[in-house]
């Protein structure tokens, strides 16, 4: 869990390039982990679970019942625990994500006309500040909402527990700290959706650019693989802070109201949905690319093949046994051609997760429904 982002490679273009910030610099929720100058794991374990997640709730309750056993209590609530570990998880996830980018950031290079350079610019906007700081904003307040469905719509109280007051000192300081510590969640919470949004954006980019691939007879997948490969880890990620969501609302000791299914379940909904087209629509450039690749390949084969079962052959067609093995091979190479940048086999794994966790969300919404 405390993998180290590869520092920037030192090449040729690389100073052209160094005024527009590379995938190499971090986020803003890496930037207040690192602030902290622990490792980077041990750090979202002191801020996400520690500093802005138990001790948050732990003095939340005991500013408004003075009970330190009751703050205790509420501090080892299995809904609590789960969702400070997702506010770590969102900490770590950026860094992760990035981290996979950076680490790819070779064999990228090498599918770009300029390289290194063409790279760096193609993902340049993973550590733009100003759309992350939008982005946290736009999260800040989506979620706000999305908690405060129940009181809004008058169903029941808040899912947010922003409950310091200010009867007292205590209460002040303890909702003053609360509404903090609700920023920095959501800071961790945005970038998750930023650094899969901005890499998958590039990703996208990356498709518009005439590529250097390889032959299809030294790579089924024409050099592409890296890329499918990355955006499936990226997936994988993004959909684990998905699940982190949804076990924190199975955790929940009471069926979820209507305002939460209008709020809470809309806001994962989209999130669900976001992260799909995510992964599918950055894709289809170099999906339509290799398609096209095996259409003309498959044309050549066919040309070639054409004479071979002429009745009768043509006289100029070599009769030896090596120039039909040579035509068989190319047929099998050109029908093991892949269409996507990924196997399929990991993609059906992909999509069982996905199904799953918005299994786990159906479940809920039925469980209101039928009142069990």
């Amino acid at each position: 869990m405390g993998e180290e982002v590869p520092s920037p490679r030192v090449g040729e273009g690389t100073p052209s390039a160094s005024s527009v910030p590379g995938p190499e610099s971090p986020t803003l929720a890496e930037r207040l982990i690192l602030a902290f100058r622990l490792p980077y794991a041990l750090g979202c374990v002191v801020v996400g679970l520690v500093l802005f997640g138990v001790f948050d709730v732990w003095l939340t309750t005991y500013a408004a019942s003075g009970d330190p056993s009751r703050a205790a209590s509420a501090t080892l609530d299995l809904g609590s625990v789960l969702t400070a570990v997702l506010v770590a998880y969102a900490f770590y996830a950026p860094r992760h994500m990035r981290a996979k980018l950076v680490q790819a950031g070779d064999s990228l290079s090498s599918l770009l006309p300029d390289g290194h350079d063409g790279y760096r610019k193609v993902f340049a906007g993973v550590a733009a500040v100003r759309p992350q700081l939008m982005v946290w904003l736009l999260f800040f307040v989506t979620l706000l909402v999305a908690l405060s469905a129940p009181a809004l719509l008058g169903t029941g109280p808040s899912s947010i527990g922003l409950n310091g007051g200010p009867g007292t000192p205590l209460e002040l300081v303890a909702g003053v700290y609360d509404l903090v510590s609700y920023a920095v969640a959501t800071l961790g919470l945005s970038s998750v959706v930023w650094t899969y949004w901005s890499i998958s954006r590039g990703i996208h980019r990356l498709g518009a650019v005439p590529l250097v691939l390889r032959p299809y007879f030294e790579d089924a997948f024409l050099g592409l693989k890296p890329v499918g490969s990355l955006a499936l880890s990226l997936a994988s990620a993004y959909f684990a802070f998905i699940a982190l969501f949804l076990l924190i609302l199975a955790a929940a000791p009471s069926a979820p109201t209507p305002g939460d299914i209008v709020g809470v379940g809309g806001f994962l909904s989209g999130l669900i949905a976001l992260g799909l087209l995510l992964f599918f629509v950055p894709l289809r450039r170099l999906h339509h690319r290799m398609v096209r690749e095996k259409a003309l390949e498959a044309g050549r084969l066919k040309e070639k093949l054409a004479p071979v079962f002429q009745e009768p052959a043509p006289a100029s067609l070599p009769k030896d046994i090596g120039h039909l093995f040579h035509l068989d091979m190319m047929d099998r190479k050109v029908a093991s051609m892949a269409l996507w940048p990924f196997d399929l086999r990991i993609l059906g794994k992909l999509s069982v997760i996905a199904l799953s966790v918005t299994a786990i969300l159906i479940s809920r919404i039925v469980a209101l429904a039928l009142k069990i």
